[in-house]
């Protein structure tokens, strides 16, 4: 295959990946143990993607860690074993601003001095490395298992830095569980008043397993919820934790929420006890009927959202003063949408209410 061809198809899989990111999670099990890295795919598109892709392969498989510096890095992908192989491209030096070679297990790409020489060649470090900062794609982190790289790192070698007795590469494969888009992010402070119902949202997928949900306010389990969305109004104020457990049969990944919660500052803000949203039928065909019940509020405002968190249609009623809503299934272009499930958000004087609806 001419070089040109390689490179085209190269881009074509990165871009391809790169458009659907998502929290994915390699497996590495060795003559030495097994171990699990988180892969920063949604930072380093075009890096993680070639690794995925190499992995997916079977590329890894069955190949040693040619070279071991204890207290500093052990090295793999090299298909021929001896540190000068690859797997026929490279790739563009990729450096997320975030990452750094700040403790053990961080996993970045080798390279020859040639910033856009990397291929399929990987090391983790085994103690921080400052001075690699900003020289070397860091695209993933020891999650499990960071014993057995240590003791990989800690045997003996000749003068060329390669194991006396090779530590192999039986299988290295992406784990059937990918995390997508949170809802809200996870990388900040969630902030709401004292009564509001917050919505988060987990996209998760598996192939070949079904995912479960566990989900947690402040430590404490929240029996019956075990969905991919979980709501909660916080009462008084403070600092609060949401977190949710992720897992099947194959990995468990826990997404973490820091959420501040503020006193409204209006009594007559506070959500009834009373007040109820419901949307029906759900699922539905032809439309959604979004209707208070209980409560005197009228509604204000009501938005759709998807479940990656995407506003998908907003419609203000503060002249309507009417307690329910019929969506028809359209976007603000009022395009249909497709089948699937929808978050209805529906804003009161009294607060805020979610609610979810499935379109068939």
């Amino acid at each position: 295959m001419p070089a040109r061809f390689r490179l085209i198809l190269v881009f074509v899989f990165i871009l391809s990946a790169a458009a659907l990111p998502a929290l994915h999670f390699a497996r590495w099990s060795t003559s030495m143990g097994s171990f699990t890295a988180h892969i920063y795919d949604q930072e380093t598109p075009i890096t993680s993607s070639n690794f995925i892709q190499l992995a997916n392969s079977g590329f890894y498989n069955n190949l040693i860690f040619h070279r071991v510096v204890a207290g500093f890095v052990i090295q793999d992908g090299c298909p021929l074993g001896t540190g000068y192989g690859g797997p026929g491209w490279t790739i563009p030096l990729e450096i997320y601003p975030g990452f750094h070679h700040d403790q053990a297990g961080m996993l970045a790409m080798a390279r020859s001095s040639n910033p856009n020489s990397a291929g399929s060649q990987y090391y983790f470090t085994l103690a921080p490395a400052p001075h690699l900062d900003g020289n070397y794609a860091i695209f993933g982190k020891v999650v499990e298992g960071l014993d057995v790289v240590l003791a990989i790192g800690s045997v003996p070698v000749d003068n060329n830095d390669r194991p006396l007795t090779p530590v192999t590469i039986d299988t290295l494969r992406m784990l059937d569980l990918s995390i997508a888009t949170l809802t809200p992010p996870d990388s900040e402070t969630v902030h709401a008043n004292s009564g509001e119902s917050l919505m988060f949202v987990v996209e998760a997928y598996s192939q070949n397993h079904v995912v479960n949900y566990l989900w947690l306010v402040d430590g404490v389990v929240q029996e019956g919820s075990q969905d991919f969305l979980f709501d909660n109004a916080f009462s008084g104020t403070g600092e609060h934790s949401v977190e949710c457990v992720v897992s099947n049969p194959e990995w468990s990944h826990t997404i973490h929420w820091d959420v501040c919660v503020a006193a409204t500052g209006v009594d007559e803000q506070a959500l009834s006890p009373d007040l109820r949203l419901v949307a029906s039928p759900n699922p539905a065909k032809n439309g959604v009927t979004l209707k208070l019940q209980a409560g005197q509020s009228p509604l204000s405002q009501v938005s759709v959202y998807d479940i990656k968190g995407r506003l998908l249609r907003s419609v203000d009623l503060r002249a309507k003063s009417s307690q329910e809503w019929f969506w028809d299934g359209t976007d603000q272009q009022r395009r249909r949408v497709a089948p699937g499930v929808y978050l209805l958000k529906a804003e009161t004087r009294q607060g805020t209410l979610w609610r979810k609806c499935v379109l068939r």
